[in-house]
């Protein structure tokens, strides 16, 4: 939970993104949930199609790689993939501030397969420069990396994130603007008319055989995040089952929908031992919203999962990350969808 930026934007406490309060995880309990993880995995995969039988590992927090041990953390995580490595793919990434020494990430790099770096607006000049130092260092080193670029509404900050924008394009860098997800009754991070049509222009372009995108009828501010949002990812989704079109953009209403974030996601709280389905709307069977168990008692959790066949009913009013797993209104709709996962 442990961050060295503290972003507006980010909630602080430890339901928030940070919480410098907390100390870091033990490695000795990071080593056990590790095999947790990977033992709850497999009992998905073998359910799974051969072709569809793959996994990341996202380490984030906070900021993980603030964790001074994670090098070890990261090792371990190669280490104990090795018995399942016959069965099932692993790819290792992490979501990063990537504000960190450059010789810390030198020895992080070869442990990580791809990596997702958050780009804020608000922070120093010399921030900033560390920061694209950092990208260049792992492009260097022939490692994947994507820039997600948080676009504040503040017009200064707005005009920044479309300097890093340039920057990326520049240096050949894959990245992915992003709106901020208004998750308080504050209006501060609502966009004005001109960033709504920029991002407008922005999503159309991103679909693929789609309509026109219409976004709100635009007042002075506007919430994106009560119209829609894009995947955090940035995979283009289908709708009713229409493969030959795809959006970047989608509605994210969808109480009372069948999903299948819990086959799909799995979250560990490490600094209080909380597992979740999803990160983010925490949704669990019989449309309870809450975690599915601890780290305290994981075998519980392992005997449920192998004897469990419910369905996860949303009750949130609104879909963050979760957008990509396959939902649909009605149970037997859902159930066909779900027949191509299965082995």
């Amino acid at each position: 939970m442990k961050c060295n930026l503290d972003c507006d934007y980010c909630h602080s406490g430890i339901y928030g993104g940070h919480d410098n309060s907390q100390k870091h995880p033990k490695l000795e309990d990071c080593a056990k949930t590790i095999d947790f993880m990977f033992e709850y995995v497999d009992n998905i995969m073998q359910q799974r199609l051969k072709s569809l039988r793959s996994v990341v590992l996202n380490v984030y927090g906070g900021e993980a790689l603030h964790h001074p041990k994670i090098v070890d953390i990261l090792a371990l995580v190669r280490e104990k993939y090795q018995p399942y490595a016959k069965n099932w793919l692993l790819r290792v990434t992490t979501t990063t501030n990537l504000i960190l020494p450059p010789k810390k990430l030198e020895k992080i790099i070869p442990l990580i397969d791809e990596f997702t770096v958050s780009y804020h607006a608000n922070n120093t000049d010399r921030q900033k420069t560390q920061f694209r130092q950092n990208i260049l260092q792992i492009k260097n080193s022939s490692v994947p990396v994507k820039c997600i670029v948080l676009m504040h509404a503040e017009s200064a900050l707005f005009a920044d994130a479309e300097n890093q924008i340039n920057w990326c394009k520049q240096n050949n860098i894959k990245h992915l603007p992003r709106q901020l997800d208004r998750a308080v009754k504050s209006n501060q991070f609502d966009y004005d008319k001109k960033q709504v049509h920029w991002f407008e222009n922005l999503y159309q372009k991103a679909s693929y055989k789609t309509e026109s995108i219409v976004l709100p009828s635009v007042n002075e501010k506007t919430n994106l995040t009560a119209t829609g949002r894009a995947c955090c990812g940035g995979r283009q989704l289908c709708m009713n089952s229409d493969y030959g079109q795809r959006h970047f953009f989608v509605n994210n209403q969808f109480s009372d929908w069948y999903c299948s974030v819990d086959k799909f996601f799995l979250y560990v709280k490490q600094v209080n031992g909380e597992i979740y389905f999803n990160k983010d709307c925490k949704m669990r069977y019989e449309g309870q919203i809450g975690p599915i168990g601890n780290l305290n008692d994981t075998d519980k959790i392992l005997s449920q999962q192998k004897n469990q066949n419910s369905v996860v009913q949303c009750k949130k009013t609104r879909c963050f990350c979760g957008l990509c797993a396959p939902k649909a209104r009605d149970l037997d709709t859902f159930k066909q969808i779900m027949l191509k996962y299965q082995s």
